[in-house]
């Protein structure tokens, strides 16, 4: 941990030109109701948070079992991995509000699909993968990049109210959703899904900016405005940071991402009702918004890879207790879950501005958040193959421990911040 200031704030970043803390929220609100509005209802709230939902009613319909089911997860997700680097660029260079806004659309339209599929398993996962492709512009690759280049001064806390929306969606989703399902059917609860996306779509459209106008009359009198400054790339890829953030959210997505939609049957399983499985979503959700609000509160004070280590450490603590516990633990398990989920999304944008600013984000960004999704699509099939085997979520329970464990170590290796983060020559020494 060579060169790592003392809990500090990073206060080296340079702030937008004439922005006060207070000034980016009464300027940057709007992008902000886009940004948290838009990510309420993307891929990864939506299909992340309900997608135990649907597991005991497809088991019932079309009698496909739990690895089948997480199949459609690991063949959107490689989906996800492979396309998000290039809708990174498209954001790039096209801007955000039409990309983000005809994504978000035509993942709606795959939803939609989804709801009127016959049982066909190669149907289903040709959906998945549809839904994955066109929605991935919707993702926080676009939405972080927004919130990035508005906020410099209390950029963590406005990355963790953003992705605090998606704990909204998982405290709706099991707490409205699966009751609606069990007295609805399936396929009316992907019809909901579908209507919440295009209510959204309008805010999303007319608030979604790609920086404030300050920045951009900026490049007057500097070199280039916040937004245009960054490493490439290829030039990130030389950094021992790049590879460390890699690494380290590739094990938390592999230690946390299969546990989530394990949990609802894991709890069904243990023999609650749907009432008390929808209890326990919530405090999923909710346990998602403290941890992205706290995490992003404690970033703009404390040096960020120590707030992640201590994050991940108490996540794996939680899985362990419901591990070695049983259901009674239940509630430690959710908790942990939730705060596991809260931390990693706004910690890889916050990490790829602050490393490697954001002139090319939503390239580093989009590979980054690819490594990310391809533990995500991993994880459900081995927790769901675990389970067809030994008919127990144990084993996967004790293993995300001992991967979070490796996750704390490498996070307190990570380097300080460079002083001057948005330029595009950073020292190799990183």
């Amino acid at each position: 941990m060579e060169g790592h200031r003392a809990l500090t704030v990073d206060d080296t970043a340079p702030a937008l030109a004439g922005a006060a803390p207070v000034g980016e929220f009464t300027r940057g609100w709007r992008v902000l109701v886009a940004a948290f509005v838009g990510m309420g209802v993307s891929i990864v709230s939506l299909i992340f948070y309900s997608s135990g939902i649907w597991v005991k009613p497809w088991q019932d319909e079309f009698g496909w079992s739990r690895a089948e089911i997480g199949m459609a997860s690991m063949i959107g997700t490689a989906v996800l991995v492979i396309s998000a680097p290039f809708a990174g660029r498209l954001i790039d260079r096209f801007g955000l509000r039409n990309v983000v806004t005809l994504s978000l659309i035509l993942f709606a339209l795959g939803l939609f699909f989804v709801s009127r599929m016959n049982g066909s398993l190669p149907l289903f996962y040709a959906l998945a993968g549809f839904y994955s492709l066109v929605g991935v512009a919707s993702s926080p690759l676009a939405f972080t990049r927004a919130v990035n280049a508005w906020f410099d001064k209390h950029r963590g806390l406005a990355l963790g109210i953003t992705l605090a929306s998606t704990g909204v969606s998982g405290v709706l989703l099991p707490r409205l959703l699966t009751p609606y399902v069990a007295e609805n059917g399936w396929r009316a609860g992907f019809m909901v899904m579908v209507v919440a996306i295009l209510i959204a779509v309008p805010i999303v459209w007319l608030w979604t900016r790609d920086a404030p106008p300050e920045a951009e009359r900026a490049a007057a009198d500097t070199a280039a405005p916040l937004h245009r400054q960054g490493m490439t790339l290829s030039e990130a890829a030389k950094t021992r940071a790049f590879w460390t953030v890699a690494v380290i959210f590739l094990l938390v997505a592999l230690a946390v991402a299969g546990l989530i939609p394990a949990f609802i049957p894991l709890l069904q399983d243990a023999g609650l009702s749907a009432a008390e499985v929808g209890t326990y979503g919530a405090v999923i959700g909710t346990s998602v918004i403290l941890g992205r609000l706290l995490t992003g509160f404690l970033i703009d004070r404390i040096f960020a890879p120590y707030v992640t280590a201590t994050a991940f450490a108490l996540v794996g603590s939680g899985l362990l207790a419901l591990a070695l516990g049983g259901i009674d633990y239940a509630l430690f398990g959710a908790i942990a879950l939730g705060f596991g989920i809260g931390c990693e999304v706004d910690l890889i944008g916050y990490f790829s501005a602050r490393y490697f600013g954001l002139k090319h984000y939503g390239t580093i960004y989009g590979v980054l958040y690819s490594v990310f999704q391809a533990g995500c699509g991993a994880a459900p099939v081995i927790v769901g193959r675990m389970w067809d085997v030994s008919g127990s979520y144990t084993t996967a329970l004790e293993g995300a421990s001992a991967l979070l464990a490796i996750a704390v170590v490498l996070s307190l290796t990570l380097p300080r911040f460079p002083a001057r983060p948005n330029l595009s020559q950073i020292p190799e020494s990183l």
